[in-house]
């Protein structure tokens, strides 16, 4: 998957923050990066702002495939998010009840049948953008860090492409996004020890996208979601079973 447009981020003189001045913003720092990476997302208060799931989603009382489902969140009904994110997951209230669901399925509500879905995975190259449309003029919601996990669709409008981070579903730089993760580049490579399913999403009931024969090179990638790992075979990217990786 390439991803190529030069708008924004260091290319981009309309870039609200850089690198540089997002660390000076909130005082430097590892700290300083995550708060400033999290900003609507990773406190514990509550938001006002409705969101949806691109399809139906398995609500959860822990944020992995290894906890308990409380029930079925079908597309179109609506949730807040609690402000909370962890091992790919948001954390959300529904019907006065909080739990998890898988982020990269959660987009903003109130655009129904024109919303594009959520329906892959990506890293940004860069820090970057979020936007709330798809150009330079519109708001920036939050700025992502490079080797940031994020959700993608296929649509693309004006070099933007929908996306969504921790949560927040907005516009991003096609050409900042990366289908590995920059900071795992030729680093972590495992061996299938047998044929292996790469699924779409972490669990035993997703879509397999290939199947990768025993023997064959495998990126093991960052996050983990219950007994699943992030993964990166011949550019496709999935999820598989470490346990058959060695």
């Amino acid at each position: 998957m390439t991803f190529t447009d030069r708008s924004t981020t260091r290319r981009d003189s309309s870039l609200t923050m850089t690198r540089r001045s997002a660390i000076r913003a909130v005082g430097g720092g590892a700290a300083a990066l995550l708060t400033v990476a999290t900003v609507g997302v990773a406190g514990a208060n509550h938001t006002s702002q409705l969101y949806t799931v691109s399809a139906n989603a398995n609500f959860r009382i822990g944020p992995g495939t290894n906890y308990a489902i409380i029930a079925v969140i079908t597309k179109g009904s609506t949730f807040t998010l609690n402000e909370q994110t962890q091992n790919g997951y948001a954390g959300i209230i529904s019907n006065g009840r909080s739990g998890w669901v898988l982020a990269s399925l959660v987009v903003a509500a109130g655009s129904t049948g024109t919303t594009p879905v959520i329906s892959g995975s990506a890293w940004t190259a860069d820090y970057v953008n979020l936007r709330s449309g798809p150009g330079t003029s519109y708001q920036v919601l939050r700025v992502v860090p490079k080797g940031s996990q994020i959700g993608t669709s296929t649509t693309v409008k004006n070099g933007f492409r929908y996306v969504s981070h921790n949560g927040l579903a907005g516009w991003m730089a096609d050409s900042l996004i990366s289908a590995t993760n920059p900071d795992d580049q030729g680093t972590n490579y495992k061996t299938a020890t047998v044929n292996l399913n790469l699924r779409a999403e972490p669990s035993t009931s997703a879509k397999v996208l290939t199947v990768i024969p025993a023997g064959a090179k495998v990126q093991l990638l960052h996050t983990q979601v219950g007994q699943y790992g992030n993964a990166n075979y011949n550019g496709m990217q999935g999820w598989v079973a470490p346990a058959y990786l060695k």
